[in-house]
C-alpha cells in the first residue's frame, strides 16, 4: 500500500460540492471522502469515520479546499518517499497513508497525524516546510511500526506504553531530523519539574490500560500541559544516552522506563 490518492478524492469533492443542490455539504464530504474508508474503521458506518475525522483535524464541509497550493508543493510525493525510506529504515509495514487539508479551527498547529496498527492520517496546513511534512509522517509513522511490534489492542495499552509510544516518535523526529522539528512544548519543563511529576503523578498509575485514559496525563487536563508527552521523550532520550541503541522501538517499554534517569523508586 502506501500513500492513497486523496488529492484525486478532494478534486471530486470540490466538483461536485460546486454542483449538487439536493445534498448537504457534509453529506457530500462523507460519500466522498468517508465511504472509501470503512475498511480500515471497522464496524463505524461512514458517519462515525467523518465524526472520528472531524475530531482530529479534517477540514469541515464548507472550508475552502486549497488542494491546488498543496499538488504544487508535492505532498503526496514527498510522503511517499519518506514511507519508503522509513518502511525499509524500520523494516516497519505497509499501511495505507491518507492526506487531507487541516480545519481551520486547528489552523494555529497547521498539522495534526493519526496513527492507527493499520493505517496513517495527516491533516495539514498550505506551506509546511518539506522538513516539516517529513517530520510529521515520521513520529506518526514510528507510532504504526511501534503499535505493530507491540501488538497491543489500544484499549489494553498502559499508561508506561502510551509515555513510551510518544517518547520514541520524538527521538526518531530528532534523529531524522534534528531538534528543530521537536514539538516546542518539549522545553516547557524542567528535568526537576518532571521528576518531581513522574513520582507524584504517574508511577501510581503507569499501568491503567485504555489510550483514551491517557490523554489527561499525556496533553493536560488537571496536570500541566504536555507534561507526559515531555516525560516519554526524556525516557527515551535518556536512555539512549545511557544506553545506545538504533533499535529503541524493540525494546519494552518496562525495559526503557529501568534504564531511563526516571526511576521507579
Amino acid at each position: 500500500m502506501s500513500v492513497r490518492p486523496t488529492d484525486e478524492w478532494l478534486n471530486n469533492f470540490i466538483n461536485v460540492r460546486k454542483r449538487n443542490h439536493d445534498k448537504s455539504l457534509e453529506e457530500i464530504q462523507c460519500a466522498i471522502l468517508c465511504n472509501p474508508l470503512v475498511d480500515v474503521f471497522i464496524d463505524f458506518p461512514p458517519e462515525e469515520v467523518q465524526y472520528v475525522l472531524l475530531q482530529n483535524g479534517l477540514f469541515q464541509a464548507h472550508e475552502e479546499v486549497a488542494l491546488e497550493a498543496l499538488e504544487k508543493q508535492d505532498i503526496w510525493k514527498i510522503v511517499q518517499v519518506e514511507f519508503d525510506r522509513l518502511k525499509k529504515r524500520w523494516n516497519g509495514p505497509d499501511v495505507p497513508i491518507y492526506i487531507f487539508p487541516i480545519n481551520q479551527e486547528q489552523s494555529f498547529t497547521r498539522k495534526n497525524g493519526v496513527a492507527y496498527p493499520n493505517a496513517l492520517f495527516l491533516f495539514i496546513a498550505t506551506g509546511l516546510e518539506k522538513e516539516e511534512v517529513k517530520a510529521l509522517f515520521a513520529h506518526e509513522y514510528n507510532h504504526v511500526c511501534r503499535l505493530r511490534y507491540s501488538n497491543k489492542p489500544l484499549e489494553v495499552m498502559t499508561l508506561r506504553d502510551s509515555l513510551i509510544l510518544e517518547g520514541l516518535a520524538e527521538c526518531a523526529v530528532e534523529e531524522l531530523y534534528g531538534d528543530k522539528w521537536l514539538a516546542p512544548w518539549l522545553k516547557n519543563y524542567s528535568m526537576e519539574d518532571l521528576l518531581q511529576s513522574w513520582e507524584s503523578d504517574f508511577v501510581p498509575v503507569l499501568d491503567v490500560q485504555g489510550v483514551h485514559n491517557h490523554f489527561d496525563f499525556l496533553y493536560g487536563g488537571e496536570l500541566p500541559k504536555w507534561i507526559g508527552y515531555c516525560i516519554g521523550y526524556e525516557i527515551v532520550r535518556t536512555y539512549k544516552k545511557n544506553f545506545p541503541t538504533s533499535e529503541l522501538y524493540l525494546k519494552s517499554a518496562e525495559e526503557l522506563v529501568a534504564g531511563s534517569d526516571f526511576p521507579l523508586q
